[in-house]
C-alpha cells in the first residue's frame, strides 16, 4: 500500500459503483498497481461482488458488470468499475489479462479470504491462453501513444503502459509467474516493438499449458455460491 492515498471507505465504494450485491473484495489497479503513479494519477478500483444465489436460481437478471465511472472523493479522483464474481471466473478461464490483474493485484483495498484463495488459484493455473489478451492490450496501448496529439503531459504514456504489459506477459509465459514491475526509462517505438517480438517468442516457447484447469475455477465458484446461499437462508431464519 506504499504511496497509495486511499481514504475512501468500502461502503462508499459500493455506493459509487452502484452495486446492490455483496462486495467480495476491492482491488486497486492502474498506475498504482504498477508503482507508476504520479500526483495527477486517478485511483483505479475494481469492485468484485457476488449476486444473491437465490436471484440466480430464480432466473432474475444479474448484472455481470457495473459500468465504469469517475468520482471525486476527498480530493482524489476515483475511477471505479464492478465485476460479478461469476463474470470474473469466466474471464479468468478465458485468460483475460484484466481479470488476472483484478484477482492478483498486490493492492487490495478491501481484502478477504476469497480474494486470497482466488489469487492463489490464478497463480497456480497460468496458461498460454493469456497471450492473445496480453498482445491485444499492448497493441491498444501502443495505438494510444500521442492521443490527443501535442499533449506533453501524456507523451510516452502509451509506450510505457505497453512495455509494462509486454514485460508482464513475457514473465508469465516464460517463467509462469505474475510480476507487477514498472516500465523504466522512456521507451520509444523501436523498444516497444522489440518487446512485442520477445513476447511472441515467449509464447511460442512457453512451458505453460494451453488453457488453465477450468474445473478448479468452476469448483471454486460453485462452493462460493453455495456458501452465499447458506448465508441467505440463515439470514431469513433470523428475520423470522
Amino acid at each position: 500500500m506504499k504511496g497509495l492515498p486511499i481514504e475512501i471507505e468500502a461502503a462508499e465504494l459500493e455506493r459509487l459503483a452502484g452495486s446492490r450485491a455483496r462486495t467480495v473484495f476491492i482491488s486497486c489497479t492502474g498506475s498504482h498497481m504498477w508503482e507508476m503513479d504520479t500526483a495527477e494519477s486517478d485511483i483505479d478500483l475494481v469492485i468484485i461482488y457476488i449476486a444473491p444465489t437465490r436471484s440466480l436460481l430464480r432466473g432474475e437478471r444479474i448484472l455481470p458488470t457495473v459500468r465504469q465511472r469517475m468520482t471525486a472523493h476527498r480530493g482524489e479522483i476515483y475511477d471505479t468499475l464492478g465485476w460479478e464474481i461469476g463474470h470474473l471466473i469466466n474471464q479468468l478461464i478465458r485468460g483475460n489479462v484484466n481479470a488476472i490483474w483484478y484477482a492478483t493485484s498486490p493492492l487490495v483495498i478491501m481484502p478477504s479470504a476469497v480474494q486470497e484463495e482466488l489469487s492463489t488459484i490464478v497463480r497456480a493455473n497460468l496458461s498460454r491462453a493469456t497471450y492473445h489478451s496480453i498482445r491485444g492490450m499492448a497493441e491498444s496501448q501502443i495505438k494510444s501513444e500521442g492521443k490527443p496529439a501535442n499533449d506533453p503531459k501524456i507523451a510516452g504514456k502509451g509506450y510505457r503502459t505497453a512495455l509494462r504489459t509486454i514485460e508482464f506477459g513475457i514473465r508469465l509465459l516464460s517463467e509462469g509467474r505474475i510480476c507487477f514491475s514498472p516500465a523504466n526509462g522512456e521507451p520509444d517505438a523501436e523498444k516497444v516493438w522489440e518487446g512485442m517480438r520477445r513476447l511472441e517468442e515467449a509464447y511460442e516457447s512457453s512451458p505453460l499449458p494451453d488453457r488453465p484447469d477450468e474445473d478448479v475455477f468452476r469448483d471454486f465458484l460453485l462452493r462460493l455460491r453455495l456458501e452465499e446461499m447458506k448465508g441467505e437462508i440463515g439470514g431469513d431464519e433470523k428475520r423470522e
